[in-house]
């Protein structure tokens, strides 16, 4: 089967013929170009699973990171068919190799024959590793809906992946949309959902915080689901989501008909903490669930149980929390017949964890017991570790990983935090840019009309010397970095920091108030970009082919309005000056300049506004076409899509900065550009909305253009 995927354009192949898993929804299979990637293909894909793709890829989770580990199989690309009809049928995910569903490792007797050396450490790392993954989803406004113990895989080291992620529940952060997880697991479904339509629920994080509280409860405690035990009442013994929803809890402090199942572990031998949160997620979170311990909360406890972890003196896979006076995995041990929970190396070389119990013999006669006196315990030995564990880096514990390193050295742009210092991180990064794209279109212009020598030759120059470095650059990169395009790309940057370095010497030298109110325009709007970026992070693209109606189209519809408004305000403008100028033949062509400009600006303005006012009626009635390019773009493609988000947010910033700050355009710019008119508040919104879009449309595609996209 060949596919494409949608962002990269790249064509690759499915190994159809040797499947690696498969559902009801769909089957996964491996990619031929590329082992470190598989493809989930849908039996009958629709646009919702398009859309809710779509909104996954544009907003992937912050997840913690091994060492080329994955903790969640997020959708990496989308892929369509090859045809006309370009429908989007299924998704790539990372490809996670060695690894085992988390059932395989809490059944006692599957561990024993799968996994005998996985002891009570490494289910302690895995429900760290597990909570530290889930803790990265609800950080990120996701939830996974149907928790469960096959789509959550676990490797040798304790590494976990979260997988089957397309059916989490997804909220698109702009239309508001919620995409549900319409399935869920009864054993794991909170009570307060039991027995409800799960396609008309909207999910909470404290509801996956009740499957994650049962999946702890198994890996700690051999397995045993936390509402199993023996029934002390009249009848026939409840199902367990009967007793799920009645909050029937075995080792509750209130009295309930049951008692613990006799071959489940003893509840204390689990670390205080992990008791006192089991109790608040099954016994408190019955009755409020917000009550229940979020992830933060399971870290810290699991990281307190696990250092608490002591060997035993007899058998160094036995591991306990040293609260406890004995070892309960030899107690157990003999409860067991000899089927020791976690087998010595010794037993594993010689394949004793696979014999079968011993079968309790008929004894009879015995011999008196010989009398001993009873020594001393040693002290606890320390945990030794025979193998290397893997540790995500949740948020709550900063642990240096080491990564494997690029190929091509990365520099970081400023900006990327995290809460209110990422926002004012990027909103002082775009002020930056925008003073820098005020300087350079006010500079270009100045010298146009002034007929600044200067300017232009600065300009020139800087086109030479970016041309230079580029392909002076190319000898010195790192091998099989491309260098296509490096002139082009060389000629705009260097054109592109001349002009705005050129444009404010002359401004500053000549003292030109309209400069320095270009730059002061040039910041505000910055501003404002860097910090609407960083706070909602548009959308780049939109994989569904045609049209979308509703909320996205009228979302859609403002952008495509406010960019075509523009451009047909541009040419409008152009049309009437030249049209004018060769009736009356009056005016030079560099005198037109000014002139062009002046009638461009408000034109502009009035073309935007109309336009996204246009969009936002037309968009959810007649539909709006999707962005037509990608993720991570560069060079026209990214300069495209850079300039046509950039105006959409630079005519709203200039609507809102013309409308309480006309004095930053003020009347000087007005008679340079001969324009007479008397300087009101609407007059200065439409500026501002022209200035804006101009702004936006440059400083967007400049910005794509050289790989921010």
């Amino acid at each position: 089967m060949r596919l494409q995927r949608q962002f990269s354009g790249q064509i690759i192949t499915l190994d159809t013929q040797n499947p690696i898993g498969g559902g009801g929804e769909g089957r996964i299979y491996s990619v031929v170009q590329n082992p470190s990637l598989v493809a989930k293909i849908y039996h009958k894909p629709t646009d919702e699973d398009a859309d809710k793709l779509t909104v996954m890829f544009s907003h992937p989770p912050e997840a913690p990171m091994g060492t080329g580990h994955s903790a969640i199989a997020w959708p990496v690309d989308l892929l369509r068919t090859t045809n006309n009809k370009q429908q989007i049928v299924g998704f790539l995910m990372p490809r996670v190799s060695r690894a085992e569903p988390v059932h395989i490792l809490y059944n006692p007797r599957n561990r024993r024959e799968q996994k005998p050396l996985f002891n009570y450490l490494y289910l302690h790392r895995t429900a760290r590793n597990l909570v530290a993954a889930v803790n990265a989803l609800h950080n990120s406004g996701y939830a996974i809906g149907d928790v469960n113990e096959s789509n959550i895989l676990v490797t040798d080291t304790a590494l976990v992946t979260l997988v089957d992620t397309d059916s989490f529940q997804v909220r698109d952060p702009y239309t508001l949309e919620i995409y549900r997880c319409p399935v869920g697991k009864p054993e794991f479904t909170p009570p307060e959902l039991q027995g409800k339509s799960f396609r008309e629920i909207d999910r909470q994080p404290e509801h996956d915080l009740f499957g994650i509280g049962v999946l702890i409860f198994q890996l700690l405690m051999e397995g045993t689901h936390p509402f199993a035990g023996v029934y002390k009442g009249r009848g026939e013994p409840p199902n367990l989501e009967a007793r799920i929803k009645v909050g029937h809890f075995p080792y509750s402090k209130k009295r309930v008909p049951y008692r613990p199942m006799p071959l489940a572990p003893d509840w204390k031998i689990l670390h205080p903490a992990i008791q006192q949160l089991l109790i608040e997620c099954f016994e408190l979170g019955h009755e409020h669930p917000e009550s229940r311990p979020d992830t933060k909360t399971w870290l810290q406890a699991l990281r307190e149980s696990e250092k608490s972890l002591v060997t035993c003196q007899k058998h160094d896979q036995h591991l306990y929390g040293n609260h406890l006076k004995s070892c309960p995995w030899c107690e157990r041990t003999k409860l067991l017949k000899g089927r020791d929970p976690f087998p010595s190396r010794e037993a594993v070389r010689d394949k004793q964890h696979l014999e079968p119990a011993l079968k309790k013999r008929k004894i009879l006669s015995l011999a008196p017991p010989k009398t001993t006196t009873p020594k001393k315990p040693a002290p606890p030995k320390p945990i030794v570790i025979t193998r290397k564990m893997g540790q995500y880096q949740p948020l709550l514990t900063p642990v240096s990983i080491k990564t494997k390193p690029p190929s091509v050295p990365i520099i970081p742009l400023p900006g990327g935090g995290k809460g209110m210092i990422g926002i004012a991180e990027d909103a002082i990064f775009g002020s930056f840019w925008g003073v820098l794209c005020a300087a350079a279109v006010a500079g270009l212009v100045l010298g146009i009309i002034k007929g600044s020598v200067a300017v232009l030759g600065g300009v020139i120059m800087g086109i030479l010397w970016g041309c230079f470095l580029a392909f002076s650059w190319q000898y010195i990169i790192p091998v099989g970095f491309s260098t296509g395009n490096l002139a082009l790309t060389g000629a705009l940057w260097g054109g592109f920091i001349a002009t705005a370095i050129s444009g404010a010497v002359y401004g500053i030298g000549n003292r030109l108030p309209v400069f320095g109110q270009a730059l002061i325009f040039g910041g505000f709007v910055g501003i404002i970009w860097g910090a609407i970026w960083s706070a909602f992070k548009p959308p780049l693209a939109l994989p569904t082919p045609g049209r979308v109606w509703g909320r996205r189209g009228l979302f859609l519809g403002a952008i495509w309005g406010a960019f075509l408004g523009t451009v047909i305000g541009a040419i409008l403008a152009g049309v009437f000056v030249f049209q004018k100028n060769l009736n009356e033949n009056s005016n030079s062509w560099i005198e037109l300049v000014p002139i062009l400009i002046g009638i461009m600006i408000p034109a502009i303005g009035v073309g935007a506004m109309g336009g996204i006012m246009g969009g936002v009626v037309l968009g959810p009635i007649l539909g709006a076409p999707t962005l037509p390019l990608s993720n991570k773009l560069s060079g026209i493609r990214g300069a495209v899509l850079g300039g046509i988000w950039g105006c959409f947010l630079g005519v709203i910033i200039g609507v809102i900065l013309g409308g309480i700050l006309p004095q930053i355009v003020s009347i000087d710019l007005v008679r340079i550009m001969r324009i007479d008119a008397d300087w009101t508040s609407i007059l200065s919104t439409i500026f501002g909305a022209g200035l804006g879009a101009i702004g936006g449309c440059f400083s967007g595609a400049v910005w794509g253009a050289m790989g921010k996209w």
